[in-house]
């Protein structure tokens, strides 16, 4: 009778003993469900992954977006195998952002799920001054998520917190004096001893012609500024900015026409007169002008005269005579990297922008993120 209860407790303890194993046996044989990404370009194809499925039984896969479904699908798993056909779902007119997928059984109950992100950029081809907008989600949560743009080397960055749903905005302008060209935008959310969560293409159009149509527009946009503003010398300074866009817009022409050494005489003739209106509120600050005026014109001209700089020393680049850019922009092949987690790996996209600066001057992205200039008609 001793000998009988000692083997009963002796089972009962192995029993307990391998009771965490089958929990955890259970738990690796129950459903499972995945996308084959961790962060997509809006409008990308996502791809789930289910295993693990009971023979011959319902569910339903769903796509929820803040807790709203934006996507639901009912499968039925086979009989001799419990992989169902692929599921795939197109994410395509839906907002960037924190994504989550879930699988129900018959009943209702969710049995699987897996969190993914939706990326969105407000356009791939820019001119200097300006914004990148990254839009996205699908990190964790209050994590600092940086953004690269890179031709080799680092040219500028800019990082922001992700929210408490794991969603993100990141802004950064792009310098007067970048080079015409095309860049790499690289996603970090794991910090940069990572690999890059996302690659993509962006590209650069400042050529000669772009940039001192900017320059155009800048003192176009002073122009109508001052115009407004009630000071005894304005008719004096308007008529030296006039001069002094006049010149700019001769230059514009004689770029057109390859005419570079003209250009660069009608660009210093603009910033001689540019100083010359410097000097003139300078003189009259405090008398016919008031400081703060003053001081808020003279730096908006000095931001022009930089500009103007930039304009002269990119003369002998060989873009300064393009009026195009000159390659192909392709974004199909969105790099995903995937090197710290489990799921598929993409290559990065190659290519660099062709699209006609002109056409696309007033043209935001599709989402009207963008940051588009308007031509003055003069």
């Amino acid at each position: 009778m001793v000998l009988k209860s000692v083997l009963v407790i002796v089972v009962a303890l192995l029993l307990i003993l391998q009771l965490p194993i089958l929990l955890i046996a259970a738990q690796e044989s129950g459903p499972t469900l995945t996308t084959d990404r961790d962060f997509y370009l809006a409008s990308d194809i996502v791809r789930f992954s289910v295993s693990g499925l009971q023979p011959d039984s319902n569910y339903i896969l769903q796509v929820l977006y803040h807790d709203s479904v934006v996507y639901s699908i009912e499968f039925h798993s086979s009989s001799d195998e419990s992989t169902p056909p692929e599921i795939y779902w197109n994410s395509t007119s839906n907002p960037s952002g924190t994504y989550m997928v879930q699988l129900l059984d018959a009943e209702g109950g969710v049995i699987a799920g897996d969190i993914f992100g939706l990326v969105e950029v407000n356009k791939y081809e820019f001119l200097p001054d300006e914004s990148i907008i990254i839009m996205g989600g699908g990190v964790e949560p209050y994590s600092t998520v940086i953004m690269m743009v890179s031709d080799r080397s680092i040219i500028f960055n800019g990082s922001v917190t992700a929210d408490e749903n794991g969603e993100f905005q990141v802004i950064v302008p792009i310098p007067f004096n970048t080079t015409y060209g095309g860049y790499q935008l690289m996603i970090y959310s794991k910090g940069l001893e990572f690999d890059p969560d996302l690659v993509f293409n962006i590209f650069v159009n400042s050529t000669l012609s772009n940039l001192v149509d900017i320059i155009d527009i800048d003192l176009t946009t002073l122009i109508e500024a001052i115009s407004e503003i009630n000071i005894t010398i304005q008719q004096s300074i308007l008529a030296k900015l006039q001069n002094a866009l006049k010149k700019i817009e001769q230059a514009e022409h004689h770029l057109l026409l390859n005419q570079t050494h003209v250009a660069r005489n009608m660009l210093n003739a603009a910033e001689n007169i540019l100083n010359a209106c410097i000097n003139e509120i300078n003189a009259q600050s405090g008398k016919h002008i008031d400081d703060e005026t003053a001081a808020s014109i003279n730096l908006s001209l000095r931001e022009v005269m930089k500009k103007l700089e930039v304009c002269k020393s990119s003369l002998d680049k060989p873009h300064g005579k393009q009026k195009q850019s000159n390659g192909t922009l392709d974004n199909d092949g969105v790099s995903v990297n995937n090197a710290n987690n489990s799921k598929g790996k993409g290559k990065p996209s190659d290519g660099s922008g062709n699209q006609d600066d002109k056409d696309k001057r007033n043209q935001n992205d599709n989402n009207g993120r963008g940051r588009g200039r308007g031509r003055t008609q003069k």
